[in-house]
């Protein structure tokens, strides 16, 4: 009857008709969204975002490590800007590739478990509902879409591996760990936890027994090493971001700082999944006791590897100090609740067919709604005066300060004004002003003038220490000035400035 009921739906011309025919048409769906999402990134103003400007800046050189984040996506998106320069297009590119990818390895993992094409679709749709992988990224994300990328792999190869092992899955497997590890540092708790859950099961434990797993371990500390030796010698660096974000100074220590940590994991375990719980649930409420009463060795096995997952986190809470927990850190480890509920309501009879009809529609409001809000934040800006990063006018200011003179370098005060000039002058080295004033960066070889920029503070208008930045270079300062520009999508309101000096 099911296969009648979904033969059926097939036959249906409408949207829930043409998903339902599995990973094809709902990875060709998401294909077409997310060259939109490129397309309305690239229709914005070319002001970067946080997270833009920091890949702009990084993509200059290439390293084993750059700071507090682990180098893939720094290593992706070098790669892609060595191939095509710096344009607005080379940084929202891995992006939302990523982005696809994770929704194809997770279709594909589902694909393992059922071969039922709208289990399938339901399953790669599910993740729409969870709103750090739909619309957070759309927002200002990075090194989280690319970890979101390697679970969603890392659940393809482990559902490969345990349903049918060959070479191919456990090369796979080791594949999703070495990426994994090396785009958050907190994916490693995820393999831990499935070697927990797994040797929870007497049939699926055997998989550990085999040779072919030491071709896992191959790959992943293949992908994992160069980025190790780097971290070995750098550790305080790249922990000092992380438990900076995880830990507050201010809050009390003893039983009231744990319970405070666990009360934000509570908070954030809803904060990540509740609304799929609602979206997968309520249209089916008469299954939810029978689902929540019955499943299957791999319901039990994703449900295993969540909780598991969890116990880590506080496990980390206890040892660490952590004091917040937010809903990003836990991407790797709820990336696969879509999965283990519609596992549950298949194996309690509900019907797949008649909820993916009933869910298309919502899904589809859900990509609008993520793909908005950026644009329509940017374009209202003039009549809210809520002026975000993209309006700033960087590439005016380009165009006036170019005019004066062509710098050998630029230096510039903060990250972001650093990344954003490295898109507006690809052929001109940048480094931000603290690296300079510590020493890490070197003074430019070339004999020419130097610029440096700085946003002025709000109160006096204050301007970096130009004698200490121009001892460090070896130069003087020559001329200084502010330039005062309207934001993109102005309209008479406060005016963008922009603090410049050259150094001769």
């Amino acid at each position: 009857m099911a296969l009648m009921r979904s033969a059926g739906l097939k036959n249906d011309a409408s949207l829930a008709g043409f998903l339902a025919g599995g990973i094809r048409p709902v990875a060709l769906f998401f294909a077409v969204y997310f060259v939109l999402s490129v397309a309305m990134r690239l229709i914005l103003p070319n002001g970067l975002t946080l997270d833009e400007a920091e890949q702009a800046l990084m993509s200059q050189h290439w390293r084993l490590g750059y700071g507090p984040q682990p180098p893939f996506y720094n290593w992706v998106q070098h790669a892609i800007v060595a191939l095509s320069g710096i344009l607005l297009f080379s940084l929202a590119l891995p992006k939302f590739l990523m982005l696809f990818l994770c929704y194809v390895f997770y279709g594909l993992a589902a694909r393992e478990l059922s071969k039922r094409p709208d289990f399938v679709a339901l399953a790669m749709l599910g993740l729409l509902a969870l709103p750090q992988v739909s619309y957070m990224p759309q927002q200002d994300l990075t090194h989280t879409v690319a970890v979101l990328m390697a679970a969603a792999l890392f659940l393809y190869g482990l559902c490969r591996t345990l349903s049918r092992p060959d070479w191919q899955g456990y090369a796979i497997l080791g594949l999703a760990i070495g990426i994994g590890s090396i785009a958050k540092y907190n994916f490693v708790l995820l393999p831990a936890a499935t070697l927990v859950a797994v040797l929870c099961d007497r049939e699926f434990r055997q998989r550990l027994l085999d040779l072919r797993v030491l071709l896992t371990a191959v790959i992943a500390l293949a992908i994992i090493l160069p980025h190790a030796l780097w971290l070995a010698q750098h550790l305080d660096l790249a922990t000092s971001g992380t438990i900076s974000k995880m830990v507050d100074a201010r809050a009390s220590h003893g039983v009231l700082r744990v319970l405070r940590a666990l009360a934000s994991l509570v908070l954030a375990c809803l904060a990540f999944g509740a609304l799929a719980v609602l979206v997968l649930a309520l249209p089916q409420r008469a299954m939810i006791r029978p689902a929540w009463a019955t499943g299957d060795r791999w319901s039990r096995l994703l449900g295993r590897i969540m909780l598991v997952s969890l116990a880590g986190v506080v496990v980390v809470i206890l040892v660490s100090g952590t004091t917040k927990i937010t809903e990003r850190w836990l991407d790797p480890y709820l990336l696969p609740l879509p999965l283990y509920l519609l596992l549950k309501f298949q194996h309690a009879g509900a019907d797949l067919d008649r909820l993916l009809r009933r869910l298309a529609p919502l899904f589809l409001a859900i990509m609008v709604i993520s793909l908005l809000p950026t644009a329509a934040k940017t374009w209202s800006a003039g009549l809210t005066g809520a002026y975000g990063r993209i309006n700033m006018p960087f590439d005016v200011a380009a165009t006036r300060l170019a005019a004066d003179r062509k710098p050998v370098l630029i230096v510039a005060r903060g990250m972001h004004l650093a990344g954003n000039m490295r898109l507006q002058f690809p052929q001109v080295p940048v480094v931000d002003m603290v690296d300079l004033t510590e020493g890490a960066a070197p003074p430019p070889s070339a004999a020419g003038p130097v610029l440096v920029v700085w946003v002025p503070p709000e109160q006096n208008g204050a301007g970096p220490d130009l004698p200490a930045v121009g001892q460090r270079l070896g130069r003087y300062p020559s001329a200084t000035g502010l330039l005062e520009l309207p934001y993109h999508f102005g309209r008479g309101g406060p005016m963008w400035k922009l603090g410049y000096a050259w150094l001769e």
